[in-house]
């Protein structure tokens, strides 16, 4: 009967430290895991916010070359009808539009930073989400201590139990001689 007990109080030792040992093994894999996911997020919205100003650039680029066209047909067009430039309202019909196409050209700008700012800060949240995984993984085996707790536990309780049953055991056999 001790021997049943002795034998049942190590098994269930070993259980507790396989399981712990599982628990952690699995943590660690996944925290890896959601730590490589969060590098790669990171990454493609650095190189998302990279494509919105060189798209920015881009399309400015465009607008200020269709600005300098539309300006230079309507100087054209004005030189044509006889008109003079550098005076009244068509000088501020000129400045006018010179203004407006500035204006579009920093509101092109505004929109292709805006858009990267939007991509930088979802880099900087994956980041944040590595750098949590990455204390997830290092925090795995703080169940150790209470997994160590169980096991005396268990290893106190087979103990009581077998001195509990060398007890029973012994007073149901008394010795030879004895009594």
């Amino acid at each position: 009967m001790i021997a049943v007990t002795v034998i049942s109080t190590a098994v269930s030792m070993y259980a507790q430290s396989e399981s712990q040992r599982a628990q952690e093994k699995s943590a660690k894999a996944a925290a890896t895991f959601n730590e490589q996911a969060a590098a790669n997020e990171a990454a493609t919205q650095q190189e998302l916010a990279k494509n919105e100003i060189s798209k920015g650039i881009a399309e400015r680029e465009r607008q200020q070359r269709q600005a300098a066209r539309a300006m230079g047909q309507m100087r054209a067009d004005m030189g044509a009808s006889g008109f003079t430039m550098d005076s009244g309202s068509n000088l501020s019909l000129l400045a006018e539009s010179a203004a407006e196409h500035q204006y579009d050209s920093a509101v092109i700008s505004s929109n292709a930073e805006q858009a990267a700012w939007q991509h930088q800060v979802g880099a900087l949240n994956a980041t944040n989400q590595g750098n949590l995984a990455s204390w997830q993984y290092a925090n795995a085996a703080s169940g150790r201590g209470a997994s160590n707790l169980a096991m005396a536990g268990t290893l106190l309780s087979g103990i009581s139990k077998g001195i509990g049953g060398y007890k029973t055991w012994s007073q149901l056999n008394p010795a030879p001689g004895s009594n």
